[in-house]
């Protein structure tokens, strides 16, 4: 409450009750609003005769008379007025030797006192009107029975009415709002310091009280302008009005804009408070919404606040401890892991490396994992590449078999696709070992077969495991490799020192791929002497080369950087993973393996005498002796050790001779020497075809097939069979 008026607040209540001093707002603001009734009577020329006059003035007089005995004007003689919202009030605060709520109360009476005084200015505002509409009903009987209305006039008597109650009933609120303001805070805090709960009741809001102020200011340009219209020549009048209306207007925007105030004043003082080391509680004496909201939210915060500080080393304690337990939950969970991840590592060493023993093709492995971990002072590696390297026997040649793959996802998931990939493999290579009919196959076919096992085993899974791999085979004598790729990176050669790709399509979807049908080839290439055929996982691809200006990574996204990596390590894979990790940073699992072809090189002497005899025996053909030029060159074939070009000569010679046995017999013998002329496998197979042995003639043209499944020529060859 100002200070200019608290004094006179505190001799009404004093004198009468606390009750009958808020109710003094009713006066204030009816003397307001029936000056501005008069003012508008009188600028509209309003009838107004001797009885209507005096009715406003015994009706006036009995409206503060009731408004006062409701408010406990009689309070001193024990009548303390009515209501419940007054009685509380008058009761519970006491006015000697000043206003203070009675320390003496009991918890609901606190609770019912706060109510009180909550509605208070409320219960004041609403009696204001009711006694107003009481006097203007009075007002329209003497009317009726001293003066002659027209229409208009009721209609003008209407909006008397309706302007004296906005502004009575709109100055009762705010005055009554203010009067009780500091008695509502005493009461918020008192039940504090005793510990009673108590909840903020919003009555009005901010936005409603400047509504007022707006609607006052539009009524009070009415009325000027109204009285201007009416009462040009009175300008004294008019003045008068003006001066009045600008009082009224000063008066209600000082209290609204005192009311924000003391609510702002408030919430700096709590957060003052709350600086200061205090409780930093709001006991706001606003019951605007707006205030009463944040008022509410800032002593929760504070309360909040004080709990952490009164209780901030125990909860430290508290956390730590929870931290420390979770802690413990985490190496262990951890020390599980690691043991989970040691077994698999177990399981997946004896099924990858290189096992091989082949003289004259050098297999070189490595595999980098990206998860690495410790179990019991031993480092190892976990992840879902994988390289392997088996000798094998067929058709009564030696074979390299290799096979590098990467598994999808990371750790147990990947390694869980190594784990079963390696297992299938190493049954196969067991099978194929003990097994005289799979030793009978080609390679292709072979190839062809392990790769339709392997796809049945992976497509068990749904399609949730799948693996991109190389799966080939090297012919130990001649270095003719044959391959399948199933979606995996690019095989490379190094060949004097530069490296580069023999492949440039996509064949083949991973393994474990559901409704897929590609079908299956298997591609070839004839190493040559010194040459290096290297494969490896996407991790050689996969480098992170820096970020960009978001701080995203930017992942290499070019595949001859590989290549560029390879020259560098020379072909030894050690080097080359250095090469590329200089290149930029790995990102996931990274394997490599090589296969290096190293033949025996032939005597300049031996190739010399089988050149003779080759020039030989071509003599002879052209004067068609075919009988001595096949004996010339069985008998050098005899001391050569199986020469191929000696193979292929005497097989075109049988074969114009019309012995078609021999023939097969030494096209046969060629084609496993160089398995990469497919011209001669063909005739082959056109030889077992006129022999009659369609069995054989199937599989010479099915080596074909597997090889190019696209080319119809030898598809229409195996559907003559």
């Amino acid at each position: 409450m100002p200070n200019l008026v608290r004094p006179l607040f505190r001799l009404i209540a004093h004198l009468s009750s606390y009750g009958i001093a808020v109710a003094t707002a009713a006066a204030i603001s009816s003397t307001l609003a029936i000056v501005f009734g008069l003012y508008y009577a009188r600028a509209t020329n309003f009838p107004l005769t001797d009885l209507m006059l005096l009715t406003i003035t015994i009706g006036v007089a009995v409206a503060w008379i009731g408004h006062s005995v409701q408010f406990g004007l009689l309070n001193k003689i024990g009548f303390p007025g009515f209501t419940r919202s007054v009685l509380a009030v008058n009761r519970y605060i006491t006015t000697v030797p000043d206003l203070s709520v009675d320390p003496n109360l009991i918890e609901p009476q606190y609770r019912e006192l706060l109510r009180a005084l909550t509605l208070i200015p409320l219960t004041n505002a609403l009696t204001a009107l009711f006694w107003a509409q009481i006097v203007f009903a009075a007002i329209l009987v003497s009317a009726q029975l001293s003066a002659k209305f027209d229409a208009y006039h009721y209609v003008q008597g209407i909006i008397i009415d309706v302007m004296f109650s906005f502004v009575h009933v709109g100055f009762c609120l705010v005055i009554g709002e203010i009067a009780t303001g500091s008695m509502r805070a005493e009461c918020k805090r008192i039940m504090n310091e005793k510990g009673i709960a108590f909840t903020d009741r919003a009555v009005t809001t901010v936005l409603l009280k400047l509504a007022f102020f707006i609607m006052l200011f539009l009524v009070t340009i009415y009325v000027a302008a109204t009285l201007v219209y009416y009462n040009r020549d009175n300008l004294q009048a008019i003045l008068l009005f003006i001066a009045m209306a600008m009082v009224a207007a000063i008066l209600l925007a000082y209290m609204i804009f005192y009311l924000i105030y003391s609510a702002l004043k408030d919430i700096e003082g709590a957060m003052d408070d709350l600086k200061a080391g205090g409780s930093g509680l709001i006991f706001t004496k606003s019951i605007d919404k707006e205030f009463v909201k944040v008022a509410a939210g800032i002593s929760d915060a504070a309360r909040t606040i004080k709990d952490y500080q009164a209780n901030l080393e125990k909860k430290i304690d508290e956390r730590t401890r929870e931290l420390q337990e979770s802690l413990g939950n985490v190496k262990a969970l951890k020390g599980q892991q690691d043991g989970d991840y040691f077994l698999t590592s177990l399981l997946l060493k004896p099924l990858t490396g290189n096992y091989a023993n082949n003289r004259q093709v050098k297999v070189e492995v490595f595999i980098r994992q990206k998860k690495s971990f410790e179990f019991k002072t031993k480092t190892n590696e976990i992840g879902g590449d994988i390289c392997l390297a088996h000798s094998i026997r067929l058709r009564d040649r030696e074979y390299t078999l290799f096979l590098n793959g990467d598994a999808m996802g990371k750790s147990m998931q990947g390694a869980g696709g190594s784990l079963v990939l390696g297992a299938v493999m190493q049954s196969i290579v067991e099978r194929t070992k003990l097994s005289p009919k799979e030793q009978v196959l080609y390679p292709e076919r072979w190839l062809k077969a392990v790769f339709i096992e392997l796809q049945k085993t992976f497509e068990s899974f749904d399609g949730s495991m799948l693996i991109s791999v190389i799966l080939g085979l090297v012919d130990e004598k001649n270095g003719f490799v044959y391959f399948i790729n199933a979606e995996h990176p690019w095989s490379a050669i190094l060949r004097d020192g530069i490296a580069f790709f023999i492949e440039n399509d996509l064949t083949l979807r991973k393994l474990g791929t559901l409704g897929v049908n590609m079908g299956i080839q298997v591609q070839t290439y004839e190493m040559k002497p010194g040459d290096r055929f290297v494969i490896g996982s996407d991790g050689r691809d996969d480098l992170m080369l820096g970020t960009d200006s978001e701080g995203a990574r930017i992942i290499n996204e070019d595949e001859t950087l590989f290549l560029r990596n390879l020259e560098k390590g020379q072909g030894h894979l050690e080097a080359t993973y250095y090469a590329c990790r200089d290149s930029g940073q790995i990102t996931d699992d990274f394997s490599l393996l090589s296969l290096g072809y190293q033949p025996t090189a032939e005597t300049a002497e031996v190739r010399l005498g089988l050149r003779e005899k080759i020039s030989d025996a071509r003599k002879l053909v052209a004067e068609k002796k075919y009988d001595a030029a096949s004996e010339l060159l069985e008998s050098a074939y005899a001391a050569s050790h199986d020469n191929h070009h000696l193979a292929r000569a005497l097989a075109h010679i049988y074969y114009r001779m019309d012995k078609l046995d021999a023939a097969a017999r030494y096209f046969s013998l060629y084609s496993e020497e160089n398995p990469g002329d497919t011209q001669v496998i063909e005739l082959l197979g056109q030889v077992y075809t006129k022999i009659g042995d369609k069995e054989r003639a199937g599989d010479a043209f099915n080596r074909l097939k597997i090889r190019n499944p696209r080319d119809e020529r030898i598809a229409s060859l195996l559907a003559k069979l």
